[in-house]
């Protein structure tokens, strides 16, 4: 799939209501040959779009490269804990670079690592927006806005240079300029370096005659290529720039195929949950419905027994006790014995441990209670579910009575 490079010339500007822009376009191939190249202004650039073309509307197919001038590149170490903190100070350490208001500036950085210098890019908010409303004119939506400083080689002692007509863009490990090519020994004799690499054209005999001769020099592309394939074709050898439209004016990536894929798994498994859960909640409704018919069942059955005068607390118990046939594992289990207490205790009780016996049918429970008063009434509470309460100890404590009791069955 091809991608779409447009070199920015100038700033965007108004003339007569209507949007100026100057600019150079390259579209490349995914391997690297071109389909074609050229300069246009807004309205040309407007005509070269193909509203049909589907990957002219993809971010991240839309590259556009900002002219080195515009663009402040700094180098800093921002002290903090943690990322976050150092993300938090980096303006204020940054505002020292800037001549301006830095509320004027956006400001972007490369990867931020503790301990290491942070490169960071400014460029002014008013330029940026201009540029961003031409694009939206053209119903275009770049994912990538580059300092053309940032697509230059950087090595320790060495400057790159690339030639560009009339004007030469350098750059150091830690700084960056356009000058006029009259201009660029005078540039050069400002900064201490061991190499040159010369980009796209070469030094004149004068120029070479005013290095020390102990500087290499290296030339590599070719002078009669254009500067902006240059420039595209590091872009794809060597994704380190730092992109200008984060924060604020960070580009929404459509999802690929991939997430696609699994935002339709992650809706399924959704509608599965919920049919799911709606299936258990039905199934439980019905199962207590259930319950509560055969509870009020059988205490109908319990009355017509032994008489309506009797209390029913436990049907099934208190019959097995007046037939004789209770043994020692008949009484309450361990899910009875819980739902007694969570009925019993007040909601600001707290229960420490719980250790059931299944041999002898007996629960122990650590509890912090709030008063002996308390401790009474869940006794009494207890016993009219015809479970025997004991109190084994009790002691008052800072937040409240701590107790250990014992539950059976009677």
């Amino acid at each position: 799939m091809p991608t779409l490079f447009i070199r920015l010339l100038s700033p965007a500007s108004r003339d007569e209501e209507e949007l100026q822009l100057s600019s150079t376009w390259l579209i490349l191939e995914d391997d690297g040959s071109a389909r074609a190249e050229g300069e246009a202004d807004l309205r040309g650039l407007h005509e070269l779009i193909d509203p049909s073309a589907d990957w002219l509307h993809k971010p991240n197919k839309i590259v556009v490269i900002v002219p080195g001038e515009h663009v402040l590149g700094v180098s800093c170490e921002v002290p903090g804990r943690n990322i976050s903190q150092i993300r938090r100070a980096l303006p204020f350490v940054v505002e020292e670079y800037v001549a301006t208001d830095i509320e004027k500036m956006h400001l972007v950085s490369g990867s931020i690592r503790r301990g290491q210098p942070i490169r960071c890019n400014l460029i002014d908010k008013e330029l940026l927006e201009g540029w961003l409303e031409c694009f939206a004119v053209l119903d275009l939506n770049p994912g990538q806005f580059i300092s053309e400083s940032d697509l230059l080689p950087s090595s320790p002692d060495r400057v790159s240079v690339l030639f560009d007509g009339d004007s030469v863009l350098f750059r150091t490990e830690d700084q960056s300029a356009t000058v006029d090519r009259a201009n660029l020994m005078l540039a050069l004799g400002s900064v201490e370096a061991k190499g040159l690499l010369l980009i796209n054209g070469s030094m004149n005999d004068l120029e070479r005659s005013q290095l020390d001769q102990e500087i290499s020099i290296e030339t590599v592309g070719d002078k009669n290529a254009s500067t902006l394939m240059y420039l595209a074709t590091r872009w794809l050898e060597d994704r380190d720039a730092i992109n200008l439209l984060q924060g604020a004016y960070a580009v929404n990536q459509p999802a690929g195929p991939e997430a696609s894929r699994w935002r339709a798994v992650g809706v399924l498994l959704a509608v599965w949950l919920v049919v799911g859960f709606t299936g258990m909640t039905v199934q439980g409704f019905w199962a207590s419905t259930q319950a509560d018919s055969l509870e009020a069942e059988s205490r109908t059955l319990f009355r017509d027994i032994v008489g309506s005068e009797q209390r029913v607390t436990n049907a099934q118990r208190q019959l097995q006790n007046l037939l004789g046939e209770r043994s020692s594992t008949d009484g309450p289990g361990f899910s009875e014995y819980m739902s007694a207490l969570s009925v019993v205790l007040d909601p600001k009780a707290s229960v420490l441990s719980v250790n059931f016996t299944q041999a002898r049918g007996e629960l122990d429970a650590e509890l912090v209670i709030g008063d002996y008063e308390e401790l009474d009434q869940i006794k009494t509470s207890f016993a009219e579910r015809g479970m025997e309460f004991e109190v084994v100890t009790a002691e008052q404590q800072d937040t409240g009575v701590g107790a250990r009791i014992r539950l059976k069955g009677m």
